[in-house]
């Protein structure tokens, strides 16, 4: 059954309305969450707070108060930013298999690239050292970027399986499935530092094959025992 994109209109976190008639002002607004994302990859705990987002974008306070509300709306905010960017091959998702296999290597690629990187890796191990400490910020983390990716392409799937692209499934498994071949154990390497980070080329290896590999576990009986285009 598809999931909920609960969230997904407010991806980009619009300014809140400013106090008293004045109107938000959009240039402060992105040079905010800029800074703050930044700040987040960096791995620096000392980085997550209000003061340093507010020096680092040139603004007081009070002003990031005002356009994201509190420290946690500002890093969810980011959190959403980088979903929204790693998932746009899913927006308009094309119908025939054809159309699904590019939209799924598109989003694998997006979506490996950043699950390989510096950022994340510094961001994975700040997260392991606040565990304790502050378990809103992996909660946060793990709702809005891995659980609602997971959710967003559950839904694509059960929509190809609507159109007769897939056959009838567990749309949630066959994305956690999809998600699962692309990492394999790549990402506890990288955090472990006991594995070099992949090229461009042999990720896009890893998130073919898992492409294919889904689209032959799911195709429609009609299509079984077809080669893929």
């Amino acid at each position: 059954m598809p999931t909920s994109d609960a969230g997904e209109s407010d991806v980009r976190a619009a300014p809140r309305p400013a106090g008293r008639g004045r109107p938000p002002d959009p240039a402060k607004h992105a040079a905010i969450l800029a800074a703050a994302r930044r700040l987040v990859f960096s791995g620096s705990i000392q980085a997550l707070n209000i003061e340093a987002v507010a020096r680092a974008s040139g603004v007081s306070k009070v002003t990031v108060y005002s356009h994201f509300g509190d420290l946690q709306g500002l890093i969810r905010a980011v959190v959403l930013l980088q979903r929204s960017e790693m998932t746009a091959a899913l927006d308009d998702l094309p119908s025939g298999q054809r159309g699904l296999r590019q939209a799924l290597i598109d989003l694998g690629c997006a979506l490996m690239g950043f699950l390989t990187s510096d950022d994340y890796v510094a961001l994975q191990r700040m997260l392991a050292t606040l565990a304790r400490e502050e378990t809103w910020l992996g909660t946060l983390v793990y709702r809005d970027g891995a659980e609602a990716t997971r959710n967003r392409l559950a839904d694509r799937l059960a929509e190809a399986a609507t159109r007769g692209d897939l056959r009838a499934h567990d749309s949630r498994l066959a994305a956690e499935q999809l998600l699962g071949m692309w990492q394999g154990i790549q990402t506890t390497g990288l955090l472990s530092g006991g594995c070099p980070r992949p090229n461009a080329e042999e990720l896009r290896r890893r998130v073919e094959c898992g492409v294919d590999v889904l689209l032959r576990a799911y195709a429609p009986e009609a299509s079984r025992g077809r080669d893929l285009p």
